[in-house]
């Protein structure tokens, strides 16, 4: 899901961080993450795959990373990249939302009283586009110019510019839905509803919502960051998912409820996206418990 909310306060907690460099030709590790990374593109590309879903971090955008998510380059860098990367914590549970459920008028979940402070729901979208890139730089390099000390005072300091950082995220993040987020939600309903028919393809979706391909395609990867193709797969796999870890149906069945007739297909998919087979899946789902 493509939002992170969360109440505040507590605002969440930074750990460390710092500006860093990409020579061409260059790929983030691959590692699953015990805390939250959010990277900030200056300059160059950054291509990271995140549990099967791609995303091109280009200048003056930025992504956040979740904790548990297997994540790493799924291409070199092209050029050369300088990039700001941050990790830190929630002390309080979170979520991960599609924003385009979000009640953005909500943020404000409970006013101060006399002896309460106020509650308020941050939804922060986890990849887009800095609003405000001189404001993010400038408290970027304040935040990393604490690290030349350590001093308590400085620590503290860190704590305020980083909220200050989380802030300014949410308040880009409150708008009114655009065109582009309208399409993609007619869109991804006529997917979810469609999905177990086989040979659904991108005409017959154009057809239905009287649209172009190529401009739902856009409108998608513009508000989500992904086709509708790759939308279509993804919720496949995770009903599979679902599916796996729930029921002792065979692999065949389930491959058909999720609308891919060819099994062998399915388990190749399934292969590609989740780095596991089906059945390395559903072994390791019932041995944790899942």
């Amino acid at each position: 899901m493509n939002t992170l909310s969360f109440q505040v306060p507590p605002f969440p907690t930074y750990i460390t961080g710092r500006i860093d460099f990409f020579p061409k030709g260059t790929k983030h590790i691959k590692r699953v993450f015990s805390v939250f990374d959010i990277l900030f593109v200056k300059e160059g590309i950054i291509h990271m795959d995140e549990n099967g879903v791609l995303y091109d971090i280009k200048q003056g955008e930025y992504l956040i990373l979740v904790p548990g998510f297997e994540h790493f380059s799924y291409k070199a860098c092209e050029t050369d990249t300088v990039y700001y990367w941050l990790h830190f914590q929630l002390e309080v549970p979170y979520e991960l939302k599609n924003y385009l459920e979000i009640n953005w008028g909500m943020i404000l979940k409970q006013e101060r009283t006399y002896t309460e402070a106020a509650k308020h729901v941050f939804h922060i979208p986890r990849y887009g586009k800095i609003g405000n890139q001189e404001f993010i730089y400038h408290e970027l390099d304040r935040l990393f110019s604490t690290n030349e000390t350590n001093a308590p005072e400085k620590r503290l300091k860190e704590q305020i510019i980083f909220q200050e950082l989380i802030i300014q995220l949410q308040s880009d993040a409150i708008r009114i839905p655009t065109s582009a987020d309208q399409v993609t939600k007619q869109t991804i309903t006529y997917i979810q509803e469609n999905y177990k028919e086989a040979t659904l393809k991108m005409s017959h979706i154009a057809k239905e919502l009287l649209f172009h391909p190529d401009y739902i395609t856009r409108c998608m990867q513009k508000t989500i960051g992904i086709t509708p193709m790759q939308y279509l797969t993804s919720f496949r796999l995770s009903l599979a998912k679902e599916l796996l870890t729930t029921t002792n149906e065979k692999l065949e069945t389930i491959s058909k409820k999720v609308g891919i007739n060819d099994f062998t297909y399915f388990s190749r998919l399934f292969k590609k996206i989740e780095g596991i087979t089906p059945i390395e899946f559903r072994r390791i789902a019932k041995r944790e418990g899942k």
